[in-house]
């Protein structure tokens, strides 16, 4: 039985009332001394993976020796970012009792490389004096849960974006989107000022990179854009396998966001009509960043899709992409767009909008649910193999 209550000594406690939602959320701030910490916090909620081999975790590692800095971590360090069900505080013996009932939605959502170095019972033993850990918690937050994990776990993936810049180690992205007409639109680097992050751009490569997903489907491509860089820094030689099909892949990608409206509508639906959907009186407001530009500016389209609906789709499709014996590298069984108009699209749009109902139209839950892109996957596989058996 997975554990829920975590009763732990800090140092102490303050809690501040939601400006915005006295009734519901509440946010909790503590110190506490990391040979204090419990070592069993759920994790699952932490959308990225932990690389402790990584420049980033090396040196939070090095502020928690205190090779230069001494005991000073818990302000060099932003600390962990808990959600909890309830929060209770024994100000007599200055223990903090956290119950965490879901663990779908309460857990470590942010500091998971710090978490596990500083819990770690090595590193403990190499302390030279006390260390401590700012905690915070929130509760209430279930509904909104996915937002904030997403919003809180930027900003070690972006140092990583730009470590990986600065080490050449993006090269292979720039080589495959330089013939692309959205080649000066990339940030590669933490700040930079331009529309498409490189880490989306290795999100969809990733997502078509068929011999890293024969176990499972990639669903942290959508995810988690920053575990997305991690496995395309540890297989990074291999996306070169990609640069014959990846035109085909932004192509697609905009093509998905552009046909779905009709794609729905010739099903009897009215997208516009969704409230997951951005829709503003058929006005074209919303770019597709990977296709030609007109008259210098993006192609705009009248609905903003959600990224949750597309990336499922994508996947679907990449039941098409093969292993060319010849060259060694990626091709299609079939022109995917043309699949995709012909065969399969309105049953995969039908599909993801019926998703989003059962799951309470909210398209992050879609993009998530990995019985979902399964079912898409399989979808596809069949028509395609009965489409061929049959002809």
């Amino acid at each position: 039985m997975l554990k829920t209550e975590f009763t732990f000594k800090v140092e102490s406690l303050r809690k501040l009332p939601d400006p915005a939602n006295r009734e519901r959320c509440e946010r909790y701030f503590a110190f506490c001394d990391t040979r204090n910490l419990p070592i069993d916090f759920p994790m699952d909620t932490n959308p990225r993976q932990q690389n402790l081999k990584t420049k980033v975790a090396k040196k939070i590692l090095g502020g928690y020796l205190g090779e230069e800095t001494g005991p000073m971590f818990h302000l060099l360090n932003r600390g962990l970012l808990l959600s909890a069900e309830t929060v209770h505080f024994n100000n007599q013996t200055n223990e903090l009792t956290v119950t965490m009932s879901d663990h779908e939605k309460h857990g470590l959502v942010d500091g998971g490389h710090t978490y596990r170095i500083v819990t770690d019972p090595e590193n403990l033993q190499m302390l030279a004096f006390p260390q401590f850990v700012t905690v915070e918690i929130i509760t209430g937050v279930e509904e909104d849960f996915e937002l904030i994990a997403g919003a809180r776990n930027t900003s070690v993936q972006v140092k990583e974006k730009s470590l990986a810049e600065l080490e050449g180690r993006l090269d292979i992205v720039k080589q495959i989107v330089v013939s692309q007409p959205f080649k000066g639109d990339v940030a590669y680097v933490e700040f930079e000022d331009k529309p498409i992050d490189v880490q989306n751009i290795i999100a969809l490569l990733t997502i078509c990179h068929n011999e890293l997903h024969k176990n499972a489907h990639p669903v942290y491509c959508y995810s988690s854009k920053g575990r997305s860089l991690e496995v395309f820094l540890q297989n990074e030689t291999t996306y070169r396998k990609l640069i014959p099909i990846a035109p085909s892949i932004f192509r697609l990608h905009d093509h998905v966001k552009r046909s779905m409206g009709e794609m729905y509508s010739s099903e009897g639906g009215r997208l516009g009509a969704l409230k997951e959907v951005g829709y503003k009186d058929g006005k074209l407001k919303w770019p597709l960043y990977f296709s030609p530009k007109k008259n210098g500016d993006f192609e705009k389209i009248e609905y903003d899709i959600p990224d949750g609906f597309v990336s499922p789709i994508l996947n679907a499709l990449r039941f098409l992409v093969i292993d060319d014996p010849k060259s060694g590298a990626y091709d299609w069984r079939t022109d995917p767009v043309s699949f995709y108009d012909r065969v399969a699209g309105r049953k995969l749009v039908s599909l993801t909008i019926d998703a989003s109902k059962e799951l309470g139209r909210n398209p992050m839950a879609v993009g998530k649910s990995s019985r979902h892109w399964e079912g898409l996957y399989n979808y596809v596989a069949a028509t395609f193999l009965g489409q061929k058996k049959g002809s």
